[in-house]
């Protein structure tokens, strides 16, 4: 079995995915995806991250660590914005470690990207403005109207990049099999929501 986890920014999904991957015991697939890429295209690893973090502020760079999604694309960069070819290497990457089986992957698209195959269960993780604003303030330290602004512009992002490269709507309860308000449960138990979600698909 395939788990794509999608989420809005701030809602705490990458925790909770680490944690469901350890519970079903699939492999993990977040940061080997640059790598891959990296590899395929023949340029740096840092090449391949740069794009994913075009745009990011200095308070959204230090929350790297929080918050993994789906690349975005910046408004305002001096660096190249994605293109197909690497948007279509990602693709080939995602599709290959589904291809090997049992992993759970983190944004990028990947819930569209696998759309069409059976053995996937795919996540979408959100929650209240509010509270992923006063998480990320917490976290970060940064000023609260500033948070505001990083969330507002990272959601916008995250729903054109997905808008424009596989024409879907994001954060759609329609394109995903599984969706989970995290503000509504703790990490762990959001994280065995989707464990229990694919051993029951599994049965099927």
């Amino acid at each position: 079995m395939v788990v794509t986890v999608s989420n809005l920014y701030g809602a705490g999904a990458v925790g909770v995915a680490r944690r469901a991957a350890e519970a079903l015991s699939y492999l993990y697939v977040d940061r080997q995806l640059p790598v891959v890429v990296a590899t395929r295209l023949r340029i740096s690893q840092q090449e391949v991250e740069e794009n994913e973090d075009v745009g990011r502020s200095l308070s959204e760079r230090l929350l790297t660590g929080l918050e993994r999604g789906t690349p975005e694309l910046g408004e305002a960069s001096t660096l190249p914005a994605f293109d197909r070819e690497l948007v279509d290497a990602i693709g080939q990457a995602i599709r290959e470690f589904a291809d090997a089986g049992d992993c759970l992957i983190v944004g990028r698209g990947g819930a569209h990207i696998l759309q069409d195959r059976t053995d996937v269960v795919s996540v979408f993780v959100h929650a209240p403005r509010a509270w992923r604003v006063a998480r990320v303030a917490a976290a970060s330290g940064a000023e609260r109207n500033e948070v505001e602004a990083e969330v507002d512009r990272v959601d916008r992002m995250r729903a054109a990049y997905v808008n424009d490269w596989y024409r879907a709507k994001f954060g759609d309860p329609g394109n995903y099999d599984l969706c989970i308000d995290s503000s509504a449960f703790e990490e762990g138990h959001a994280a065995e929501l989707i464990a229990t979600a694919v051993r029951l698909r599994a049965r099927t």
